[in-house]
């Protein structure tokens, strides 16, 4: 399998927890509300209640956690830079090693084809 296969079965997989717990929580809440329908007993809580022991990791948590999952995305479908632009990395781009090579080759085509036009007498200037 491919990293791509593998981040996407990973993602796959965070989502179906995801989706697994909260379908899980909104049974509980249902089940607990029609306890408390049927006549349950008054419970009082006493403390800090929900929030907070976990309040100020939560908050940094979550931005965290969707930074994560956008950077996985990214990953999976966006070619990054520093890989360039064949299977072996290296590619010969402008700013690459070989840059200066293709311009000349290109350079050098341009000059023979500009000499076969004016041979042939056609329209140019040979340079």
């Amino acid at each position: 399998m491919g990293r791509r296969m593998w981040i996407g079965a990973l993602i796959l997989a965070i989502l179906v927890g995801v989706v697994v717990g909260v379908s899980a929580w909104n049974a509980g809440v249902t089940h607990g509300l029609e306890i408390a329908r049927q006549g349950g007993q008054v419970v009082r809580v006493i403390g800090p209640g929900y929030g907070f022991g976990f309040f100020p990791f939560g908050l940094f948590l979550f931005p965290l956690f969707l930074f994560a999952i956008f950077a996985l995305v990214r990953g999976v479908f966006w070619r990054g830079r520093w890989r360039g632009y064949g299977p072996g990395g290296h590619g010969m781009g402008p700013s690459g090693e070989g840059g200066r090579a293709m311009f000349d080759e290109w350079h050098r085509r341009q000059h023979e084809q500009n000499r076969e036009r004016v041979s042939a007498g056609g329209e140019g200037t040979q340079v």
